[in-house]
């Protein structure tokens, strides 16, 4: 059985050089967040004043990718970044795919991804460039990616891949390579969880299509949203889905996903900050187990993402306010 103490008090006391909440609506309101970066001294390479929103982007992660080495070192830290690197590894490559597919440019294509074991900076920077889905899948398979084959006939000889088929294929490979993990009870109830939302997600993306087969949709792994359950919210009408979803999740952890807007911004917003609250309660109450280590890393990804946000945020005008509204680095 795997002893996470070691890694567990190393995650606590690296908390300490993440961005906190107060400091992420600070700087919201910076008129240089360049400058803003800076002063707080929690990113490896400090930002010039001059520094674009590409280089900041850049700075942040190295910064993330210096945490994922440090805690690497520690006993236990493997099941719990394995399961991470295949998470962000399902959102990398979905928006490298994507990015792609629209031609985007190299950097926006890098927008907001973290590095991993399997996707490193370099591979991530590499695959950024390729002009084509079916490129970008080819050089997974020569790197023996662990998602390359199943997305290798999704793109093969096709100019205009199926995006939905791609999603759900790397939500099946993030199941698929999260169940090898010989994890403890935190990790895999984070993992079932993880599954939920993205079941959740796809359902709400096929609501009443006549398109897609909704029985060959559904990933097994979760716990808290049952296959008729889904089945249910994927045929429901978009006026009905908020009550067909707050029914099915009623009593489980993920009861709050109903509240609100039922679309695909919200649910991966009010998911993510679900999972990372759950694992602060779990790390509270099982110091012992992987939680500390996961909440770390969670609060690593919730870091990237709003200090994204907010870098973009002020490029493009956005008043502080809703930046802050968008944030999901929880309060201390």
């Amino acid at each position: 059985m795997t002893d996470f103490v070691a890694v567990g008090a190393r995650a606590r006391g690296l908390r300490a050089h993440l961005f906190t909440r107060a400091e992420l609506e600070k700087l919201a309101s910076e008129d240089s967040v360049a400058r803003g970066l800076a002063r707080t001294g929690k990113l490896i390479v400090g930002p010039p004043d001059s520094a674009q929103t590409d280089d900041l982007e850049r700075a942040v992660r190295q910064t993330a990718k210096a945490h994922l080495t440090t805690i690497s070192r520690w006993e236990g830290a493997a099941p719990v970044l394995e399961v991470f690197a295949a998470e962000q590894d399902r959102r990398s490559l979905r928006a490298l795919l994507r990015g792609a597919q629209q031609a985007a440019p190299s950097e926006r294509r890098l927008a907001g991804l973290m590095p991993t074991s399997t996707l490193p900076e370099r591979l991530l920077s590499s695959l950024a460039r390729l002009p084509t889905p079916a490129d970008v899948v080819s050089h997974l398979v020569s790197v023996n990616h662990p998602d390359a084959g199943r997305l290798f006939l999704l793109t093969h000889q096709k100019a205009q891949p199926d995006l939905f088929a791609i999603d759900l294929a790397l939500v099946q490979g993030f199941g698929a390579r999260s169940r090898r993990v010989k994890g403890d009870e935190p990790l895999r109830r984070f993992v079932a969880h993880r599954l939920d939302v993205s079941n959740v997600q796809t359902a709400v993306m096929l609501e009443g299509s006549r398109e897609v087969d909704p029985e060959r949709c559904f990933v097994e792994g979760g716990s808290a949203l049952s296959r008729e359950a889904f089945l249910q919210l994927a045929r429901a009408r978009p006026a009905d889905a908020g009550a067909v979803l707050r029914k099915a999740l009623a009593g489980t952890p993920l009861a709050k996903l109903g509240e609100g807007l039922v679309d695909g911004i919200t649910l991966e917003r009010t998911g993510f900050s679900l999972l990372l609250d759950e694992q602060r309660r779990a790390a509270r109450e099982q110091p012992l187990s992987s939680a500390p280590a996961l909440f770390f890393v969670l609060l690593l990804d919730a870091m990237l993402r709003d200090l994204r946000r907010v870098v973009w945020g002020i490029a493009l005008g956005a008043p502080a306010s809703l930046i802050r509204t968008e944030l999901v680095t929880p309060w201390s």
